[in-house]
């Protein structure tokens, strides 16, 4: 037993580090996690061949709603002009707290994939440390941004990132696609 409880630290640890190597592209996120309705899906699907933008978000935490309120329409008016970008939230509500995340997503009539993660097993294996805990990934599935934090008129900043990864993958649609720049 002693045995046991000095190696689980370490196990823990290892794991963690496996899961932030990992996370250098979304391909390597393939862990299950659930929607609140119940569905099972992993990030590594959802975002599969789209520029993915991944929030870790709470519903306790306020500039994570507002970071959701002002990428809601962004990410909509992208898809609609024919982008291929996903924008996808993961609630690090505990069990207590995880039930008022489908009824805030409703009430605000928010469109993209909502996942939880009441343990904050990916969250804390991606090395967040605070919400929102946003990463940008290319089409190509390799890590391109990391953002701790939101303030007013970040969305400016990541809707030019996400413009920027888009031209580079020829992910704009149709007209107004760019002419692809070098990678970073």
């Amino acid at each position: 037993m002693r045995v046991t409880s000095r190696l689980l630290p370490v196990l823990v640890a290892f794991i963690a580090a496996s899961a932030a190597a990992s996370a250098q592209n979304i391909s390597s996120l393939t862990q299950l996690l659930t929607t609140p309705g119940g569905e099972k899906v992993s990030i590594a699907k959802l975002g599969a061949g789209k520029v993915t933008v991944v929030s870790f978000w709470a519903t306790w935490c306020k500039p994570c709603k507002e970071e959701m309120k002002a990428m809601q329409p962004l990410i909509e008016k992208m898809k609609g002009e024919g982008r291929q970008v996903e924008y996808i939230a993961v609630s690090i509500d505990n069990t207590k707290t995880m039930a008022k995340v489908g009824p805030f997503i409703t009430s605000k009539n928010y469109t993209f994939p909502v996942l939880l993660d009441p343990n904050s097993e990916m969250f804390l294996g991606l090395n967040g440390t605070q919400v929102p805990y946003t990463l940008i990934f290319r089409a190509d599935g390799s890590l391109a941004k990391k953002h701790d934090g939101y303030l007013e008129g970040d969305e400016a900043k990541m809707e030019a990132e996400l413009l920027e990864l888009l031209a580079s993958t020829g992910g704009a649609g149709g007209a107004n696609a760019a002419a692809p720049t070098p990678a970073e």
